[in-house]
């Protein structure tokens, strides 16, 4: 099986710029190669519209449709599969905050239920709740601090902000779970661990790897579905991330047949 993967909405470390508030990413898959069995296609749709190459953001919709016709019907014919993913980036910067901070590994206030297993899903919504964007952003920033010690100030003031809000939330059993988190948390910042450490631990983080990590997964699924193996995986040349989704598909690669569950109704 080949797999094509293309981005749309990258702002890079930036989660809250209004134009661009989510991260796309587009998979083909397909059973032949599309860079030979595709291209007398592709040869003569360029030749229809006069261009050299065919690119969503140089056509445009209305041109882009002279061609569509005969796109769906080579897709139809050769069992070629699209695929969308999205992150919505401010709620990343929310959602990795929760999974540091609320991780029961590191947080000792945190039981191992509400983490392992679907009550995070609960959980989650209701920090969210607590958050609004000055916050979020301030939460981002400190996740990628490179700082410990910056990172932990950062943390304690973050924690203070949320837990003046918990007044939010109606039932006196998310306050209390929530508000011990919290305080472990500002209490022991570094056993939480919240920044970044280095730059490369900071593009892990980031929504353009963890959407590559749906991409991966998925291709991992169809290709077992279908009794095939992946022998191709093109990504649009992205020079900050490449390298990073590089490494990220070598250790799928090297994890390939390990199978680990997260706990009790969670995926594997």
């Amino acid at each position: 099986m080949y797999c094509y993967v293309d981005e749309s909405g990258n702002t890079g470390a930036n989660l809250f710029d209004p134009a661009q508030p989510v991260l796309y990413y587009g998979l083909i898959t397909s059973k032949t190669n599309l860079d030979v069995t595709a291209e007398p296609l592709l040869r003569a749709a360029r030749a229809k519209l006069g261009v050299e190459r065919l690119h969503a953001n140089e056509l445009g919709v209305r041109r882009l449709s002279d061609v569509a016709l005969s796109l769906g019907r080579f897709a139809l014919k050769r069992d070629v599969r699209f695929s969308l993913y999205k992150i919505v980036k401010p709620d990343h910067a929310i959602i990795t905050f929760f999974d540091q901070v609320f991780d029961a590994g590191l947080n000792d206030a945190v039981p191992w239920h509400h983490y392992w297993t679907p009550l995070r899903y609960v959980l989650v919504f209701k920090v969210a709740n607590l958050f609004d964007e000055e916050t979020a952003k301030a939460a981002w920033a400190a996740r990628q601090e490179t700082n410990a010690a910056r990172a932990a100030e950062a943390l304690q003031g973050i924690c203070a902000a949320l837990q003046e809000r918990l007044g939010r939330l109606r039932d006196a059993r998310s306050r209390e779970l929530i508000s011990g988190a919290l305080s472990w948390a500002a209490a022991n910042p570094f056993e939480i661990d919240y920044g970044a450490g280095n730059k490369d631990s900071a593009l892990q983080i980031s929504p353009n790897l963890v959407g590559f990590q749906q991409v991966l997964q998925y291709s991992a699924i169809q290709a077992r579905k279908q009794s095939r193996q992946v022998r191709k995986i093109v990504v649009d040349r992205q020079t900050q991330f490449n390298g990073a989704q590089g490494e990220l598909a070598d250790i799928y690669r090297r994890l390939r047949g390990h199978k680990q569950s997260m706990g009790p109704g969670m995926p594997e």
